[in-house]
């Protein structure tokens, strides 16, 4: 008896060990699954602040009549201060300190990310969690570095920020600052306002088309003879992996020139090929040459296969057209041709646009060895002043009235914002009416 009961307790103990032994197993698998719905919960947060910083990371700073592009860092301190300049533009009044810096009080506080840092020219600092300080000299401190003004040497960043105080005036580059659209014969809308790439080669390329996509720009021009449609296609790719745009937010143009007119279906492919971003919004004929009427019907078929939106020309004029339209199938979406206040070609503009296409500019500031000339022209500088605005922005501004779309090329990055800061200001009638009567009729590239 006495050993059935010792059976019968054993029995007893080892059910209880067994229970208790299942029990710590499955706390241990729900302690699993919270730590591990933890995890999820720090990668949804760290996802939606990594969306924040890739939503914004490029803002302006305006002092006195200077545009400069900043660059930020990615912290929790630069992110929570996009957040306050989407409430309004910040501006600080900041005074000299130890001749190295602009000092002035945010007005509030901003998280900290302190850590010993060494300046560089154009660092952008926050102090003490309410202070904001611009360098123009190095200092070595503890800081949180907001970010860093784009391509400024220190005697160009000490001259705008000049002796004494001086306002400082930061601000987003949101909805508004982008580039209305026009809507082309092909149905697809289209920026009137875009970068041009022609002599932008290698890294400085990509680097400059992604400034210009952080700043607002949606619109690339580009060409075989350019010899960077992998550039473009690389800095494309670059934007979408980083979650700055989306393949649809973004148009491509780029061009087949004469000597592939022959074989136009081997060079479109290549043209795909190097883009690599899946197909091209806009493929233009570079200029008139034999077999154009073959090439162009070549990228009608391609219209067809959806891997062309929209088909054009460029450097065709009112003869050319006349006597291209009748042979082809598909109305030019679009003509592109050297237009700035020296050559006008208004009847041009006015008989392409009567036939139901867009106008886009080239060279609108004037192009290579003449750029000096026209920034510097006495009527632009007046009309420029009265706006507090550049000349090479009143140009802009001028095509964009004209209906007219530009793709002006630089890899500063100041000027590439610049550039695309034109939609805040008009200009009236009268100063229309000026710049109308620069005109000269004067060609600047063969075309």
């Amino acid at each position: 008896m006495k050993k059935i009961i010792a059976i019968i307790s054993g029995i007893l103990i080892l059910a209880i060990v067994c229970i208790a032994i299942s029990s710590l197993f499955i706390n241990d698998k729900e302690q699993n699954n919270v730590t591990q719905n933890n995890y999820d919960n720090v990668s949804e947060k760290t996802n939606v602040i990594n969306d924040a910083r890739s939503e914004i990371s490029m803002i302006k700073l305006s002092v006195n009549d200077k545009i400069l592009s900043i660059k930020l860092e990615n912290n929790s301190s630069s992110i929570a201060f996009i957040e306050k300049l989407k409430d309004g533009e910040i501006i600080i009044n900041a005074n000299d300190y130890g001749n190295f810096e602009k000092v002035g009080e945010l007005g509030f506080s901003l998280p900290t990310n302190d850590k010993e840092i060494t300046t560089e020219v154009g660092d952008l600092i926050l102090y003490q969690g309410n202070k904001i300080t611009l360098y123009y000299d190095t200092n070595t401190w503890n800081f949180t570095k907001l970010g860093k003004v784009q391509n400024v040497t220190q005697e160009e960043l000490k001259q705008i920020l000049g002796d004494g105080d001086v306002t400082l005036k930061f601000s987003i580059l949101n909805e508004e600052s982008k580039a209305p659209t026009i809507k082309l014969n092909s149905g697809y809308e289209m920026p009137m306002l875009g970068i041009g790439t022609y002599s932008l080669h290698d890294e400085t390329c990509v680097n400059s088309i992604y400034t210009a996509i952080e700043c607002g720009y949606r619109k690339i021009d580009t060409a075989y003879m350019y010899g960077n449609e992998e550039e473009v296609g690389e800095a494309v790719r670059k934007a979408i992996n980083d979650g700055l745009i989306k393949r649809e937010d973004i148009f491509v143009a780029t061009k087949l020139y004469p000597n592939q007119f022959d074989n136009p279906e081997e060079s479109i492919e290549q043209a795909l090929e190097k883009l690599d971003i899946g197909y091209i919004d806009l493929m233009l004929l570079h200029h008139p040459g034999t077999n154009d009427v073959k090439a162009y019907k070549a990228m009608e078929k391609y219209v067809e296969q959806g891997k062309i939106k929209s088909i054009g020309l460029s450097n065709y004029y009112i003869e050319e057209i006349d006597e291209f339209l009748p042979k082809v199938t598909i109305t030019p979406a679009l003509v592109q041709n050297e237009i700035h206040p020296y050559y006008q070609e208004r009847e041009v503009v006015r008989h392409i646009q009567e036939l139901g296409i867009v106008v886009e500019g080239w060279y609108p500031l004037g192009g290579r060895g003449h750029q000096k000339e026209l920034l510097s022209d006495e009527i632009l500088v007046k009309i420029a002043e009265s706006h507090n605005k550049s000349v090479a922005q009143v140009i802009l501004r001028w095509d964009y009235q004209n209906k007219v779309v530009v793709v002006p090329g630089s890899s500063n990055p100041d000027h590439i914002l610049e550039n695309i800061s034109i939609f805040d200001f008009e200009l009236t009638d009268e100063e229309m009416k000026e710049i109308d009567s620069l005109n000269r009729d004067e060609k600047h590239d063969w075309y």
